[in-house]
C-alpha cells in the first residue's frame, strides 16, 4: 500500500513537472528569438565545411563552441589578435547561428588586426577593415538575416572605423571607399542615373539578349582573350575601363570604335549594377529608397532633391542601418539594438552635413589627398530626422526627451552660424525663425530671451560670448584658423564660403577690438587684419598637410583673380622683412 502511494505520488509530482515545463516553453523560445539563436533559415546552400560541422557533431557541438569561445576570449584580452582570428572562424564554421561571434569575429579584424599593423602599411590595415566588414556583409547576414545586431555592426565599421578620425590612416580609407564607388557611381550621379542602374538586367544572359550587346560583347572577346571567361566578364570589362593599360590596345580600339552607342551605354549600366548587386551587396531599389528619403535638398529649391553621396562612409553606415531595421527591426518592441541601430543612421546623416563631400585631390608624385567639406545641402533631412527622432523618443519612452530636445537647439545654433558664414542670409533666417517657434523655452518653462533679438543681433553676440571667455592669443589663432581655412576653400573653388569666413573673421577681428580694445588698445589690441590674413597666408602656404599643387595653384589663382589681395600680401611681407632687419639690427652689440 505504501509503495502504491509512491509511485502514484512520483507520478503526479512528474506530471505537474511535465506541464510545468511545457508551460515555460513558450518563454524560452520568445527568449531564444530576442536572443537571435532560432534558425530562420535553412542551411541547403551552406558551404560543404560547415554542412559537415553541422551534421558531424551533433550534440556535441554547443560544449565545443563553448570552450573554443571562451579560448578565443582569453586570447583577445592577451592581445593574440591572430589567434582568436582563428578560434573565431571555427566557432562562426562550428555555429553559424551564433551572432555575437560574427560580431566578435569582424570586430577583432577591422579594430584589433588593423591596428597591430604599423601606419606606414595603410593598403595592409585597409585589407583587414575590409575583411571585417566584408565577414558581415557577405556571410554573416545570409545566415543570419533577422539579426539586427549584425547590421548594427556593419554600419558602426562604416560610420566610426573608415568615417572617423580615431584610426591614424583613416584618410586612406576614405579613399580606397571613395574611389571604389565613383568608378561604379561617378562623382556626382543624378536621380535618373539610379534609375537606368535599378532598371537594368540582372543577369548576363538577360543583357546578351540584346543583339547589339552581344554583338559588342563578341567584338570584345575577339580583341582580347582576357574576355573569354564569362564568369569575369564584367570585372575584366570595369577593369578595362579604369585602367586599359592592363589590356590589349584591340579591347580599348573596340571601346573607342563602340563609344556613345546605345549598346555600350546598355552594357556599362548592367556591369555596375552587376558590381554593386555582386560585391557590395547593393539593394539598387534600396538605394533608390534612401535617395528619396534621406538625400540632400537644394537650399534655393527645396523641391529639387539629389541623391545620397555614396563615397562617403556615412552613406554605406545609413544603408546597412535602415536595411537592419527593415528586415530585422521590431517597432512595437523598440529593443535596445534597435535604438542602437536607429541612432547610427541619425549620426550618419548628421556626418553628412557637417563633412559630407568627400574631395579627391590628385597630387602627380604625392597620390590622392583627401578632404572632407560641410554638405549643407543635407542640413533639410538631418533637421527633418532629427524632429522625427523627439517624436519617436516621446512617443515610446513617454516625457520630453531634454537632451535630444537639447541637442536639436544647439545643431540649428551651428547651422545658422554655418549658413550665414557661407553667405546663405535667407537659409539661416528660416533656421533662427524656427529656433524662435520650436526652442521658444527652455527646460524649465521660462522664455529663452537670446531668441528676441533679429538675427544678427543674435549671431554677434555668440560669438561675443565667446570671445569673452579668450584672451588676444586665441582670438588671433581663431582670426588666421578662419581665415586659411577660406584660402582652402579659395584653392577649391568654393568661393561662396571662402568669402563667408573671410567676413567672419573680419567680423570677430572687429568685435574683438571693439570689445577688448576699449580698455587698453595697446596693450591686447590685436595685430592689423592684413598681418593676420598675411599669417593665415604663410600658413596655409607652409602647410604639408595639403598638397603642393594645389598651394601654388591658389597663389596663381590670387595674382590673377584677386590682384588687390596678392598686392596686400606683398606689402606685408616686404613690411615684415623690413621690421626682422630692424630687429636684427638693433640686436647688434656695439663695437
Amino acid at each position: 500500500m505504501k509503495d502504491t502511494f509512491v509511485v502514484i505520488l512520483c507520478l503526479i509530482v512528474g506530471a505537474a513537472s511535465l506541464i510545468g515545463a511545457a508551460m515555460q516553453m513558450d518563454g524560452i523560445h520568445t527568449a531564444r528569438e530576442e536572443m537571435g539563436l532560432v534558425a530562420t533559415t535553412s542551411l541547403e546552400n551552406a558551404p560543404p565545411s560547415l554542412a559537415f560541422a553541422t551534421v558531424a557533431m551533433g550534440a556535441f557541438r554547443g560544449l565545443v563552441v563553448n570552450i573554443l569561445w571562451i579560448r578565443a576570449d582569453n586570447l583577445k584580452q592577451e592581445g593574440k589578435f591572430f589567434d582568436a582570428k582563428q578560434l573565431a572562424e571555427w566557432i562562426t564554421t562550428l555555429q553559424p547561428r551564433f551572432a555575437a561571434v560574427w560580431d566578435f569575429h569582424a570586430w577583432n579584424m577591422a579594430y584589433n588586426i588593423s591596428v597591430a599593423i604599423p601606419n606606414t602599411q595603410p593598403e595592409e590595415r585597409w585589407r583587414w577593415v575590409r575583411n571585417g566588414y566584408e565577414l558581415l556583409r557577405d556571410r554573416a547576414i545570409p545566415l543570419n538575416p533577422n539579426s539586427i545586431i549584425l547590421y548594427r555592426s556593419l554600419a558602426w565599421i562604416f560610420q566610426h572605423k573608415i568615417g572617423d578620425i580615431s584610426d591614424d590612416v583613416h584618410r586612406y580609407y576614405k579613399k580606397e571607399l571613395a574611389v571604389s564607388m565613383r568608378s561604379l557611381l561617378g562623382e556626382q550621379p543624378d536621380n535618373a542615373f539610379f534609375d537606368r542602374l535599378a532598371a537594368a538586367p540582372k543577369t548576363l544572359e538577360a543583357a546578351l539578349t540584346d543583339p547589339t550587346v552581344a554583338s559588342f560583347i563578341e567584338a570584345l572577346q575577339q580583341a582580347d582573350p582576357a574576355f573569354a571567361d564569362r564568369a569575369k566578364l564584367v570585372d575584366q570589362y570595369l577593369s578595362l575601363r579604369q585602367m586599359p593599360a592592363r589590356f590589349s590596345k584591340e579591347a580599348f580600339a573596340v571601346i573607342d570604335d563602340w563609344r556613345d552607342s546605345e549598346a555600350l551605354e546598355a552594357f556599362d549600366l548592367f556591369a555596375r549594377a552587376a558590381k554593386l548587386r555582386s560585391e557590395w551587396k547593393f539593394d539598387i531599389d534600396f538605394m533608390i529608397r534612401l535617395n528619396k528619403q534621406y538625400g540632400p535638398v537644394d537650399i534655393d529649391d527645396p523641391e529639387k532633391t539629389y541623391p545620397l553621396r555614396w563615397d562617403h562612409p556615412g552613406t554605406h553606415a545609413m544603408y546597412w542601418g535602415a536595411m537592419g531595421l527593415e528586415v530585422a527591426g521590431r517597432p512595437e518592441q523598440y529593443r535596445v539594438d534597435e535604438k542602437n541601430t536607429d541612432r547610427i543612421i541619425f549620426h550618419s546623416l548628421q556626418m553628412l552635413f557637417r563633412r559630407g563631400r568627400v574631395v579627391l585631390y590628385e597630387e602627380p608624385e604625392q597620390g590622392t589627398a583627401v578632404f572632407l567639406l560641410p554638405d549643407m545641402q543635407m542640413f533639410d533631412v538631418c533637421n527633418r530626422f532629427w524632429q522625427e527622432i523627439i517624436e519617436k523618443y516621446e512617443e515610446f519612452e513617454g516625457g520630453n526627451p531634454k537632451a535630444v530636445r537639447g541637442g536639436h537647439k544647439n545643431f540649428l545654433e551651428n547651422a545658422l552660424v554655418m549658413f550665414y558664414q557661407s553667405g546663405h542670409t535667407r537659409k539661416a533666417a528660416q533656421i533662427y525663425r524656427q529656433l524662435q517657434t520650436q526652442h521658444e523655452f527652455d527646460d524649465t518653462g521660462y522664455v529663452r530671451t537670446e531668441y528676441k533679438v533679429p538675427m544678427m543681433t543674435f549671431i554677434r553676440n555668440r560669438l561675443r560670448e565667446e570671445l569673452q571667455s579668450i584672451g588676444i592669443h586665441d582670438a588671433t589663432e581663431f582670426i588666421i584658423s578662419t581665415l586659411r581655412e577660406g584660402y582652402f576653400r579659395y584653392a577649391l573653388y568654393e568661393d561662396d564660403d571662402a568669402a563667408g569666413r573671410e567676413n567672419m573673421a573680419r567680423e570677430v577681428f572687429e568685435m574683438y577690438q571693439e570689445e577688448m580694445g576699449r580698455q587698453d588698445q595697446e596693450r591686447v589690441g590685436l595685430p592689423s587684419l592684413d598681418r593676420l590674413r598675411y599669417g593665415a597666408f604663410l600658413m596655409f602656404m607652409e602647410d604639408p598637410a595639403y598638397p603642393e599643387t594645389m598651394r601654388i595653384n591658389l597663389l596663381g589663382r590670387i595674382r590673377l583673380e584677386r590682384p588687390d589681395l596678392f598686392e596686400r600680401l606683398q606689402q606685408q611681407e616686404s613690411q615684415l622683412f623690413e621690421e626682422l632687419q630692424q630687429r636684427q639690427q638693433q640686436q647688434q652689440p656695439l663695437r
